[in-house]
């Protein structure tokens, strides 16, 4: 008896077991890498814009929101030659979205931040943040929360920077320059999936490149 919700191209289908379309809505947009079907039967969305600033796999740019009719209700565009919202988004039990935003933090902040310079192959670092928004509106939002990755970093390789220090000894910040035998680019981190925990208020996220896994305390 379950349905199957899944997003190709510009389409979004809902689906039975035996394949037959329940509802399908359509967006100017391919997919952004996260569909959800809400409780209302609204039909929450990311979308890919394109952006030629900010570059990898799994890029998206606008979050769109449709009612069961496929009408849109909502939608909300981040994507600039500074930030881009990617991969997941999620949908929380108040109304609002979490919503996984790349960031570019220039070579300088990152050198700045106890970065090797060895490592900073592509010139700059893309720095992992997340903004839970209160949609507004048709097309606005409010940002009523943000964390960054930024804020959390700890390195051993550079002792006049502020965030020197044991990496071992400091288990809730994260190294600056842990590159997990990857290639060490901007794209260090790839987090591709956030969730939320109603329960005990907090989020967990997924970092591909690292191959860890976060829990922070909303």
């Amino acid at each position: 008896n379950a349905l199957t919700l899944f997003t190709s191209q510009t389409e979004t289908y809902l689906i039975n077991s035996c394949g037959e379309v329940v509802n399908q809505w359509t967006s100017a947009f391919p997919p952004g890498n996260a569909v959800y079907l809400l409780e209302d039967g609204s039909l929450l969305r990311a979308g890919k814009v394109g952006n030629s600033t900010i570059t990898f796999g799994g890029t998206g740019g606008i979050v769109e929101k449709y009612d069961w009719d496929g009408n849109l209700t909502w939608s909300f565009t981040i994507s600039s030659a500074n930030e881009l919202q990617h991969h997941d988004i999620f949908p929380m039990p108040n109304g609002n979205v979490l919503v996984l935003v790349a960031t570019i933090m220039t070579s300088s902040e990152a050198i700045q931040a106890g970065r090797d310079p060895s490592l900073l192959i592509d010139g700059v670092l893309y720095n992992e943040q997340i903004v839970e928004i209160e949609p507004v509106g048709t097309n606005q939002a409010n940002i009523v929360w943000e964390w960054n990755i930024f804020d959390h970093l700890i390195q051993d390789f550079d002792n006049t920077k502020q965030n020197y220090g044991d990496v071992a000894n400091n288990p809730e910040k994260l190294d600056i320059n842990f590159i997990n035998n990857d290639t060490g680019g901007n794209n260090w981190l790839h987090v591709n999936s956030i969730q939320y925990n109603d329960q005990r208020d907090q989020i967990t996220l997924s970092s591909r490149r690292l191959s860890e896994i976060w829990i922070i305390d909303h």
